[in-house]
């Protein structure tokens, strides 16, 4: 794929994590919608658990007043990047952002803005972008098949170790993604009840991490909030293991009522 990309004048090459295609807007009011590749959504609370941590980083950390003043007509600008999660290799999960900002589509220029730009709007949005490897880099001196080559592939910046992938862009739009061949994650255990993967997720470890989370966060500690917290993340840390084809490997209804039941039951017992 690198082989076949000509990129001309100058290239950016940023780290390039896993995770889900994940894309906003923001009306006149400031009323944030989201999207997936499949569904768009209203409000944070309407998000799939999956995607679910990167709407709340958008909704909590977007510069409103920003967006307002760098243009007339926020609608017609869509925001498009990642919901981090994890698909195969580990990271530190509390230290990639749950959205990473890569692409900025104007309805009015009908056309992506170019790498260095978006990156400069997502920035003064307050909001995280993919780390940059090389910036401005001459095309025609670059030789990028060396991204093809597990050896060659540079470090991350989120983790001890190599990038899980790399995604390279020149201003004219043209792009090419390569990916680390590393293989992290297990293969997938036995097929498990919704009351069993709660059991395991839900441990009272976990539950007292999230509320240490919530609290940090200056947000309530009430159990619905425990809950939606702790399912978020799990969605997002394990995703490989929970999720299949897109889909939940259990109920996920049945396991939200787990997770509930366990947290009430944590609560009830430390007060």
């Amino acid at each position: 794929m690198l082989e076949e990309v000509e990129f001309s004048g100058h290239v950016w090459v940023q780290e390039l994590p896993t995770g889900g295609e994940f894309r906003f807007q923001v009306a006149a009011s400031g009323f944030v919608t989201f999207a997936t590749t499949e569904q768009s959504f209203d409000t944070v609370a309407a998000v799939p658990p999956q995607f679910r941590r990167a709407a709340e980083l958008i909704n909590e950390r977007l510069d409103r007043d920003a967006l307002e003043a760098a243009t007339d007509d926020p609608s017609s600008v869509t925001f498009c990047g990642i919901a981090t999660r994890n698909e195969g290799v580990e990271h530190d999960w509390d230290s990639v952002p749950p959205f990473v900002g890569v692409d900025i589509w104007s309805e009015q220029k009908e056309k992506f803005l170019s790498p260095d730009a978006a990156a400069g709007v997502f920035d003064r949005l307050g909001l995280p972008t993919l780390p940059a490897i090389e910036k401005e880099l001459a095309a025609a001196h670059a030789d990028f098949t060396r991204y093809a080559d597990q050896g060659e592939f540079p470090q991350s910046a989120w983790r001890d170790g190599q990038a899980a992938g790399v995604l390279i862009r020149d201003k004219s739009g043209k792009r090419a993604v390569a990916w680390c061949q590393e293989q992290n994650q297990e293969p997938a255990s036995e097929s498990q009840s919704a009351i069993e993967l709660a059991a395991e997720y839900a441990t009272d470890k976990r539950i007292e991490q999230t509320i240490a989370a919530l609290r940090a966060g200056d947000q309530s500690v009430t159990v619905d909030m425990i809950c939606d917290r702790l399912i978020a993340d799990v969605a997002r840390e394990a995703y490989g293991d929970l999720f299949s084809d897109g889909e939940f490997v259990a109920s996920l209804s049945a396991f939200q009522s787990a997770i509930a039941e366990r947290v009430q039951q944590h609560q009830s017992t430390s007060e």
